[in-house]
């Protein structure tokens, strides 16, 4: 027969909690991964409207297992931009990191610029975002979206645009890590 061992908590020699265990079966080992969640955006997104206007781009969500955890977000953004108009600052677009909290209101919570090429130029890139949150006091739901805006007017840009028939997507991870 086996046995089995029941414990909510590991101590060091020095008494020090270094393992937790929650009712659920979660382990909270400080400075580790606890969850991770990962988003794919498989449809073209095309941002035409300039600034202020943000557009989305891709949105995930996670819920912590345990209060005072942090969450690292890191997104690659497939991005293609052409500018026909020729303006100054082409294919230059502002990223934003937004998080809503429960069922409140988005507060941008990072920013980012990322500049083109010269006028009437096509322009293709990879925008990576990478963001870690403070401590998350709430065992709640927290929504992140990246939002862009073209820096001015008449440019498009392509987020998840197919190339050579293969469709380029957008991926979002969101990991939790304990403290």
């Amino acid at each position: 027969m086996a046995s089995i061992l029941n414990v909510d908590q590991i101590n060091n020699a020095a008494g020090t909690s270094a393992v937790t265990i929650d009712s659920s079966g979660n382990t909270l080992i400080p400075g580790h991964v606890v969850q991770v969640v990962s988003v794919d955006m498989t449809s073209q997104v095309a941002i035409t409207s300039g600034y202020p206007t943000f557009t989305t781009i891709i949105t995930g969500s996670i819920t912590p297992k345990f209060s005072g955890s942090k969450f690292i977000i890191n997104a690659v953004l497939p991005n293609y931009s052409n500018n026909p108009n020729g303006n100054p600052w082409t294919n230059s677009i502002y990223i934003r990191l937004y998080e809503q909290e429960g069922g409140g209101s988005d507060l941008s919570i990072a920013a980012y610029e990322h500049p083109g090429p010269q006028p009437t130029m096509e322009f293709s890139q990879v925008i990576p975002v990478l963001f870690t949150t403070g401590a998350k006091s709430t065992i709640q739901s927290y929504t992140y979206r990246i939002k862009g805006a073209p820096t001015v007017g008449g440019d498009t840009h392509y987020f998840g645009r197919s190339t050579g028939g293969i469709d380029a997507f957008s991926r979002m991870v969101i990991m939790e890590i304990a403290q």
